[in-house]
């Protein structure tokens, strides 16, 4: 082999060479490391899911230092959920507020219901249990809209 390498000729590969097995391995620990901690650390966010009617949706929110930007998602045209985590100095979640507007009133969006949750967080990263299950009523026709989240990654 070229340049000094050693290697040894894997069965059934005619012709290919491979490095030896513990220069494989020495190639392969940074780049098995870096795949491990990066699967391992799960990036901060939050998952809410929302039911109106018969309908479940799952929306996600992360970190975000503007919190006028976030859109706020439609929910069949009745309501309007949106889900803010606010950031902090070094990107942490600082807050999560929850707001449901009501569409379906004169003068919409109404805001029926605003929530917020400051740290620490429940460790538990099953759905609802940032929030518990949060029941909201539009004045029209009694209309429900319920929603739970929950913290996914490390907790702030």
């Amino acid at each position: 082999m070229a340049g000094g390498e050693t290697g040894r000729q894997v069965a059934g590969s005619v012709g290919m060479w491979r490095p030896a097995k513990a220069g494989m391995m020495a190639l392969l620990a940074p780049v098995l490391g870096m795949a491990c901690s990066a699967s391992a650390a799960v990036p901060p966010t939050l998952l809410c899911d929302v039911r109106q009617a018969d309908v479940t949706r799952r929306f996600e929110a992360k970190p975000t230092n503007d919190p006028h930007g976030v859109d706020s998602h439609d929910i069949d045209g009745r309501f309007r959920f949106k889900a803010v985590v606010g950031g902090g100095t070094t990107g942490e979640a600082a807050y999560v507020k929850l707001y449901v507007y009501d569409m379906a009133v004169k003068g919409a969006p109404v805001l029926l219901h605003m929530a917020t949750h400051q740290p620490p967080w429940p460790a538990n990263h099953e759905v609802p249990a940032l929030t518990g299950w949060s029941h909201v009523y539009s004045s029209v026709l009694g209309r429900e809209l319920v929603y739970g989240c929950a913290w996914q990654g490390d907790a702030p």
